[in-house]
């Protein structure tokens, strides 16, 4: 009986010892069993939509009819770059493929379902993020990569990836929030996020707002919107780690049946 409750405590210890423990993956470090895990914030730079001289997407003269642009991550966790890349490393990401494929009009909001839709995060430590040249953003390792996860959307009557709500739409003065899905599909840290654990089986959710850049400015690169995007999901501690502790546990136990016999 002592020789199970010695099993039994040191399976708890282990296993408690495993979850408080911070991941470092690619030099971005967080701890999977934070209050705050896992969470992440951003800044953002995007696309202005245009549907061309006919005021209609979907139409032949679209201007710009699909969402792209790039960012970087300034919270993790509830903690700033300082904690979570400790090695001065900056996490950045660039997205793109969501097209707008509905928009219905709703008092004084204009309602766009998109579907399709990619995000991917990379991690860097030698050029400094600038929110005017994209190039900064989508240079080093890739980190993690996402497919946006799309469900029905009753509003548009469709399969949707990401359903925005603009309060002021058109004449290029696009602003408003927009929500998603995404679902893990690569990079370093993709073992410690395809946990299928949000609405539908995804593995993310993601919120943003968004608003002209002061002036009607336009970064070199043709962006003309700037804000903000949070990411929450469900991490898990590194997996060779959970492992590990099972095959140490299986050990001891092997060798608790034997000294029995």
């Amino acid at each position: 009986m002592n020789i199970k409750k010695t099993l039994l405590c040191g399976m708890v210890t282990g296993l408690m010892s495993t979850s408080a423990m911070a991941v470092d993956v690619g030099g971005v470090v967080w701890d999977p069993s934070d209050l705050f895990d896992f969470t992440s914030n951003s800044n953002l730079i995007e696309d202005l939509l245009d549907p061309g001289a006919d005021n209609i997407f979907g139409t032949a003269d679209d201007v710009v009819n699909t969402l792209n642009g790039f960012g970087k991550v300034t919270g993790i966790n509830n903690t700033f770059e300082a904690t979570f890349c400790p090695s001065g490393c900056e996490l950045t990401y660039e997205f793109g493929g969501y097209l707008v494929s509905s928009v219905v009009a709703s008092g004084s909001d204009t309602l766009l379902g998109f579907t399709g839709g990619w995000i991917r995060f990379y991690v860097d430590s030698d050029t400094a993020y600038n929110g005017n040249s994209k190039a900064t953003a989508t240079n080093g390792p890739l980190w993690l990569e996402l497919a946006a996860h799309e469900t029905f959307s009753a509003t548009h009557g469709i399969n949707t990836s990401l359903n925005a709500t603009l309060n002021d739409f058109g004449g290029g003065t696009d602003a408003g929030e927009g929500a998603g899905l995404l679902d893990v599909m690569g990079g370093l840290a993709m073992s410690n996020f395809d946990t299928n654990t949000q609405t539908d089986g995804a593995d993310w959710v993601f919120t943003s707002s968004f608003q002209p850049i002061p002036n009607n400015g336009v970064t070199p690169d043709g962006f003309e919107l700037f804000g903000t995007a949070d990411f929450r999901g469900n991490s898990i501690p590194e997996p060779s780690s959970l492992a590990l502790l099972g095959l140490g546990m299986l050990g001891l136990g092997f060798g608790v049946r034997r000294k029995h016999k």
